[in-house]
């Protein structure tokens, strides 16, 4: 079983676990599925998969009460139910404090990239929750007095269109390849991608879909399938740019259109690709070995950060940091580099060393006319003139 469908498994499986405690009778396979599409959390389901999630429940400890239930037919069905206080855990049914949830209503700001998608559901479900016990003047009087806690910056409201976003997940969920009307920052005009999306990232704030551009698949040697690194196969020739995996911010998502066509889910997975990236960035080259040379003043930060997520620490009797990163991309690299400034010196590759001098005469050439002054003089001159 893949990532994808793991978790949704365990989705259902909670959903299944809240449905079973609450209720005093037995359910059976289409009285489950009902419930579950109720919900949102399935649009189609075969009995199969429901008998084996509640297999599912029975192998990590619930004890499930088996019987049979007459359906309005007259026919007799299997039917379920979670017997409360047994098995190897006393069982008892979920509650939720008021307390707590008033703490989900405070934190509700570091969920708010997760608006509009299907998580935000639950979220909302528990909130509801809170305001029907808690007066609009009380919550008010929380969100006034909820010291110590800031987010900054502040996200913005939901700003994913439920249909848009209900399209994506049943396409992530069923396999299904995806049509987006997509505008790029180079380009307003919005153009059509054929994609197969194989999950949703959340990075930075914002909700991205991780997919591959749909191609027609042609012939492929045995040795295609087994070189590269950017195909969620293992099979990313750079020759072909739909070979790697891409990014789609769900801000800039006009319209998404699952179509009736299958695709097969890449065998590694968007978290495992992501492992040598510092921010999203892929690229169709292969990533390299870099060692870089922190200064003193920024080596804890670096270190705690980290500056790389795979990076090796070695430091150095003055206090600085020498880290040894064996993969990652020029592209991604150097605009990070450059955001220490003096602080850091890339030790290896050589030709990296090269690329960042030209860089950094480039820089140097717009601010050669003026003058240099030290910050004391320019922090001195500007308080005279009442702007620092």
């Amino acid at each position: 079983m893949d990532s994808i469908s793991r978790h949704e498994q365990l989705l259902r499986v909670f959903h299944l676990i809240d449905i079973l405690f609450g209720v005093s009778q037995p359910l059976t396979t289409a009285e489950l599925k009902r419930a579950l599409q109720k919900r949102g959390v399935i649009e189609e389901m075969s009995d199969k998969n429901i008998r084996r999630d509640i297999e599912f429940l029975e192998r990590f400890g619930y004890s499930i009460k088996r019987s049979k239930k007459r359906t309005a037919k007259g026919t007799l069905c299997q039917a379920w139910i979670i017997d409360v206080g047994r098995g190897p855990i006393e069982l008892a049914g979920p509650t939720i404090s008021l307390p707590e949830l008033l703490s989900l209503a405070v934190a509700r700001d570091f969920l708010a990239p997760l608006a509009g998608t299907f998580y935000w559901r639950g979220i909302s479900q528990l909130i509801a929750k809170l305001e029907a016990v808690a007066t609009p003047e009380l919550l008010a009087y929380v969100e006034e007095h909820k010291d110590g806690l800031v987010v900054h910056p502040k996200p913005a409201a939901s700003k994913y269109r439920n249909r848009t976003l209900t399209a994506i997940n049943r396409a992530i969920r069923n396999t299904l390849e995806l049509t987006i009307r997509y505008t790029s920052l180079a380009n307003d005009a919005p153009k059509n991608y054929c994609i197969h999306p194989e999950a949703l990232v959340l990075y930075d704030g914002s909700i991205y879909i991780a997919g591959y551009r749909a191609i027609t698949l042609g012939k492929r040697s045995p040795k295609a399938t087994t070189d590269g690194r950017l195909n969620g196969n293992g099979t990313g020739s750079s020759k072909n740019a739909a070979e790697a995996i891409r990014f789609f911010k769900v801000d800039r998502v006009i319209d998404a259109k699952p179509s009736s066509r299958t695709f097969k889910r890449r065998q590694i997975s968007v978290e495992t690709l992501l492992e040598d990236s510092i921010t999203m960035y892929r690229s169709e080259t292969l990533p390299r070995r870099y060692r870089i040379h922190i200064a003193a003043s920024r080596a804890r930060w670096a270190c705690e950060k980290p500056f790389h997520p795979r990076q090796k620490v070695e430091r150095q009797p003055d206090g600085s940091v020498i880290l040894s990163i064996d993969r990652t991309w020029d592209e991604e690299m150097i605009p990070q580099l450059l955001g220490l400034a003096d602080c850091v010196e890339v030790l290896e590759p050589e030709d990296a060393r090269d690329r960042i001098l030209k860089i950094a005469q480039k820089i140097a050439a717009k601010y050669v006319c003026h003058p240099v002054r030290s910050f004391d003089t320019l922090a001195s001159s500007l308080s005279t003139e009442g702007d620092f």
